[in-house]
């Protein structure tokens, strides 16, 4: 009798699994384009219990293991009717839906609800640039500076307490380095970011490049059906102390920039324009303390900054699976001004000045960029597969004029005139970058799969041609400071990976090859250099929902950061009569190993502890000769790092009023040197911040904020750095329907942002203070018109890794 229970109870389980059925379809509107995130409810009839899912990307939805019977299925979405049909389920069932727009006018709405200025997700860090009163009128740069976590230095961008970072815009890597990658984020307003993410953990298929990650820029593009825009114009007062430099205060930024896009159902246009000048400060301090002297050289550039930068593109819908577009981006600036080096050498012995070296060097750089892309994307099916494919060409090209005397005064302040020095130089660097990239996603019910692949080819030819100044101002090419370098670069990368969920599980592994020939050659020294080298970098992440509000995730990750072109350049670059830089050929990448495992609370509080492991590091090296007193910078590789620590992120949500992120972490350097000359260094380090954006009415048209980080002294490289903070205070107000702002910004209100590094070389100890000028003022207005409806989107290119290395 229990078998025959048994039996009929196994009918009853066979039954009712093939009296369940699947219900699926798709969604698009009259234009037959597909309503992606669409809302859709799943009623049986005569029952009160529902089931709803949301369509996907390409407006599909499905129900699965729905009992057979007659049910109705409505779906509703922002913008379009409310749509409802009965089924009678007795099979396996596809429907396709068209909603019709809603053409019934609406009463307007106030919308007072808005994105926090920090969203700390898994996978990465959002700062939504818009939130926040201190980001109205800034630049790109500036915003970055802004980020939780993010610290700009004088020549790089980086993640504390794990590293240097690469730039995409639109998840596009910059091809630029130095000092021209940082003018390039200055040339991009504020205005037209809507977010900035830092990738803590970027998968297979990002380029490899970036030690600690990758910030991603996004743009804004309005999608919304019309035209949209917005102009700006913004001015900024630097305020020095002292008040008056070089005989004057009128130290000033102006800036004035626009952008407009239209949208149809086929054709999505946009274009922008930014135009800046100004007339600023620069600087930095190196001192050099020797056992008898010690050597104070201050360089404080004065110089006016031409920017003109021009983004334009198009994408067209060819059919529901097909679109295809182009974009340019392209610009011109000018840097225009002149350096001011004072070093007096100091007796150790009685603290009086020996003597004094004075150095004036004028310089005309003018870069010119043009950057243009293809793409197309085609949907292979309806399961969300598709095929991105990209053809990229990038061209820089820079020249530069400079007039250098450089004298020696005694210590009674008279010229020592043999020790006088005239040099004229002129240098180029023109740098052709051909990228083509493929990209493929597959989704499955197993797992959703992604490969692709990649070719990259840079040429690159630079000079710097030397003039020996004599005092009839006649010109004497000197062959032993000239310098003329061909570099080219080909890379070819393939990947693959997989992201797999299974319950509370989720799982995403990739692996990355990338092949690299490289070949320098100088004509100055007839000296060619060959590099080739493979390597594998592979990334995974495992999460984990262990509760509604507690989840679990480790990321592990291997990258690379390759050297500037500049840095591969043996050409020598005069500082002063007694100092130089000059390149490295035979310098090689560095990688970098990441390893973090993360617990993350309500979305609010997410605690973390991470290592990481830098190999074959590379840095500038200062090296001071105290039998010479010569001093020369070159890079080296002889740095192995590994750096442990915990982080803490949390955002406060208790107050309607206040918008609240905080950021805590603490880590351990261990610097080892494989270079004689330097001893390696270990210590610990801590970071602080605040991020405050406070509203004063319900309809948040009237906020503040107060910006606040503080860097503890932290092994930097092979030294150790000065405690620094920066304090950002801004007020923005917004009026005729939240068309028009008004902003006034005050950044950097203690001018003590800028970092000093002490390093030890040759037993010579070095002091080198960025004392860049961060203090100023600034007042914005900006005004939006047609749709306001904006929506940030992306589009990834193929050459960006390549643009990020220009110096």
């Amino acid at each position: 009798m229990k078998h025959i229970y048994s039996f009929l109870f196994f009918c009853l389980i066979y039954s009712s699994l093939f009296a369940q059925v699947k219900v699926s379809g798709k969604i698009v509107d009259n234009s037959k384009v597909p309503v992606a995130f669409a809302v859709v409810n799943l009623q049986q009839q005569n029952s009160e219990q529902t089931r709803v899912v949301q369509t996907d990307s390409v407006g599909l939805f499905s129900f699965t293991d729905v009992d057979k019977g007659t049910y109705h299925l409505t779906i509703t979405f922002t913008g379009y009717q409310k749509t409802k049909l009965k089924l009678n389920l007795q099979q396996d069932t596809s429907v396709s839906i068209t909603l019709p727009d809603n053409t019934t006018q609406l009463n307007e709405v106030t919308v007072t609800a808005s994105k926090a200025s920090v969203e700390n997700k898994n996978d990465k860090l959002v700062y939504n640039v818009s939130t926040s009163a201190t980001s109205a009128g800034a630049d790109a740069l500036t915003v970055i500076g802004r980020v939780p976590g993010i610290k700009v230095g004088d020549n790089d961008l980086s993640i504390v307490g794990k590293g240097s970072v690469k730039v995409m815009v639109n998840e596009r890597l910059v091809q630029l380095a130095g000092t021209d990658l940082l003018r390039y984020l200055r040339s991009l307003s504020a205005s037209q970011v809507g977010s900035i993410e830092v990738i803590k953990n970027p998968g297979a298929a990002y380029d490899a490049e970036g030690n600690a990650g990758l910030i991603n820029i996004t743009l804004k593009h309005s999608k919304k059906h019309g035209y949209a825009g917005s102009v700006q114009i913004n001015d900024k007062q630097w305020l020095h102390s002292p008040a008056s430099v070089y005989g004057t205060s009128n130290y000033w930024w102006l800036n004035a920039s626009g952008d407009i896009n239209y949208n149809s159902a086929k054709l999505s246009a946009y274009a922008s324009v930014n135009v800046d000048h100004d007339h600023e400060l620069e600087g930095f301090e190196t001192d050099i303390y020797y056992p008898k002297q010690t050597w104070l050289q201050t360089d404080t550039g004065n110089y006016r900054y031409h920017n003109l930068n021009v983004i334009a593109g198009a994408d067209y819908r060819f059919s529901p699976r097909v679109t295809i577009g182009v974009n340019y981006q392209g610009g011109k600036n000018t840097y225009d001004g002149s350096d001011h080096v004072n070093n007096p050498i100091i007796n150790n012995t009685t603290g009086t000045i020996d003597s004094t070296l004075r150095t004036y060097a004028t310089y005309h750089p003018v870069a010119i960029s043009n950057a243009g892309n293809l793409h197309s994307t085609i949907s292979l099916d309806t399961s969300g597969a598709k095929l991105v494919l990209n053809a990229d060409y990038f061209n820089y090209y820079r020249t530069d004029r400079s007039d250098f005397e450089s004298n020696t005064y005694l210590a009674d302040r008279s010229l020592n005139a043999a020790s006088r020095n005239r040099y004229h130089d002129t240098n180029k660097q023109d740098i052709n970058i051909y990228t083509f990239k493929a990209d493929a996603l597959l989704p499955t019910k197993y797992a959703r799969f992604a490969f692709g692949g990649k070719l990259s080819f840079i040429n690159n030819y630079s000079n710097a041609f030397y003039y020996k100044n004599a005092t009839n101002d006649s010109l004497k090419y000197d062959p032993n400071l000239s310098n003329e370098f061909t570099y080219t670069e080909n890379t070819q990368s393939v990947y693959g990976s997989i992201n797999r969920e299974d319950g509370k599980w989720k799982y995403q592994a990739g692996l990355r090859a990338e092949r690299t020939e490289t070949k320098g050659y100088s004509h100055t020294l007839n000296q060619t250099t060959i590099n080739n080298y493979t390597r594998l970098f592979p990334s995974a992440t495992v999460s984990y929902q262990a509760a509604v509000n507690h989840s679990l995730s480790l990321n592990f990750g291997r990258r690379v950061n390759r050297p500037t072109f500049w840095n591969l350049n043996p050409f020598k670059s005069l500082f002063t009569a007694y100092s130089y830089g000059e390149g490295n050929p035979y310098l090689q990448p560095e990688y970098n190993t990441n390893f973090e495992l993360s617990h993350t609370y309500k979305n609010r509080l997410t605690s973390a502890i991470f290592l990481n492991v830098t190999n074959n590091g590379f840095n500038n090296v200062t090296i001071a000769r105290a039998d010479t007193n010569l001093v020369y910078t070159t890079p080296l590789n002889f740095i192995k790092t590994y750096r442990v620590g915990i982080s803490e992120n949390y955002s406060m949500q208790l107050l309607s009023w206040l918008d609240n992120n905080n950021q805590f972490t603490f880590y351990h350097t261990d610097a080892k040197s494989a270079f004689a000359a330097v001893k390696g260094i270990s210590g610990f380090g801590a970071y602080i911040a605040t991020n405050n954006n406070i509203y004063f009415n319900a309809d948040k048209s009237f906020s503040g904020a107060v910006n606040f980080w503080y860097q503890f002294p932290e092994i930097d490289h092979i030294g150790r750095s000065d405690a620094y903070y920066k304090l950002d205070l801004g007020i923005k107000a917004s009026a005729f329907k939240k068309k028009i702002d008004v902003s006034l910004v005050m950044n950097d209100v203690f001018r003590s942002s800028a970092s000093a590094v002490t390093t030890i070389v040759n037993g010579v100890r070095q002091k080198y203070t960025n004392f860049q000028i961060n203090r100023y003022a600034l007042v914005g207005i900006s005004y939006r018109f047609g749709n306001s409806q904006a929506k940030a989107e992306k589009q990834d290119t193929g050459n960006q890794d390549e643009k990020g290395r220009i110096h």
